[in-house]
């Protein structure tokens, strides 16, 4: 089985690559062939595992934005694999991840989505924060939908990947044209796809968020880890962004993660 394995590292998120990609190798698929396709405009260690792109980095929100259009330039390359994932740069794999809990079947139209925490709280899908914007491409009609979704991972078969990919790039292209963005970027994209399909559906406990403490307890189960990208490990949400040169320092991050939790 080969898999195509679709990584953006923009500006200072190369500081990701490294724990991504030797967790990926320990855990994920580890009998398929794997190749990673990363895009990025900085410095990622070459190798015979790996195809390294320059993106340009276009700032926020567009290096996020876009990515379905970054994707499109390695569609004839994609062609060669049975399946295709994306994972967010600070991903981090802690277990196993197997066929049988991340290949897709024709029941889930060979797509998977994970399901965003949000669903925990809000029960109708009316009140989902879907794109409500009847001019934009991420249009989500009221009735419409059944969860909300992350796009911090996403995948399936190649085919019906990139069929996501084409589409999804074809409508931001389209609102940008009409200088429109969607309210979640390239969440609200992908969830207004996911709103008309049946993919498998990676539960809350598939990924689970650092929660901005210097420690994380970890629930039975967990796969993946999201690494908080405010921490000052990595010198802070705006920094990571290029929003900002400072970087976060430990006493910094206290008074803002941990003492306001006390307080609460």
């Amino acid at each position: 089985m080969k898999v195509a394995i679709l990584y953006i590292a923009i500006g200072r998120y190369t500081i990701f690559w490294d724990e991504f990609y030797k967790s990926s190798e320990k855990y994920f698929l580890k009998n398929a062939q794997k190749h990673y396709f990363i895009f990025t405009d900085g410095q990622i260690p070459k190798g015979i595992d790996r195809t390294i792109l320059y993106q340009e980095n276009l700032g926020w929100p567009l290096n996020t934005l876009l990515r379905y259009r970054m994707f499109m330039r390695i569609k004839n390359e994609l062609k060669d694999y049975d399946y295709v994932y994306f994972f967010n740069a600070n991903m981090e794999f802690i277990s196993p991840v197997t066929e049988e809990n991340i290949i897709p079947k024709a029941e889930n139209d060979y797509l998977i989505a994970a399901l965003h925490p949000v669903n925990k709280k809000v029960k109708n899908p009316d009140d989902f924060e879907y794109d409500r914007n009847p001019a934009c491409n991420a249009y989500v009609p009221k009735g419409q939908g059944k969860h909300y979704y992350q796009a911090a991972i996403s995948g399936g078969a190649e085919k019906e990947y990139m069929d996501m990919v084409e589409e999804l790039s074809r409508a931001t292209d389209k609102d940008l044209e009409n200088n429109i963005i969607a309210q979640w970027h390239d969440e609200s994209h992908f969830n207004c796809y996911m709103a008309k399909r049946n993919p498998l559906v990676l539960d809350y406990n598939y990924m689970q968020s650092e929660t901005g403490k210097p420690w994380i307890r970890l629930k039975p189960g967990v796969k993946i880890i999201q690494r908080d990208k405010s921490k000052y490990k990595y010198g802070g949400h705006a920094y990571l962004r290029g929003q900002s040169d400072e970087i976060i320092s430990l006493p910094k991050f206290i008074m803002q993660k941990i003492l306001p939790e006390e307080k609460k």
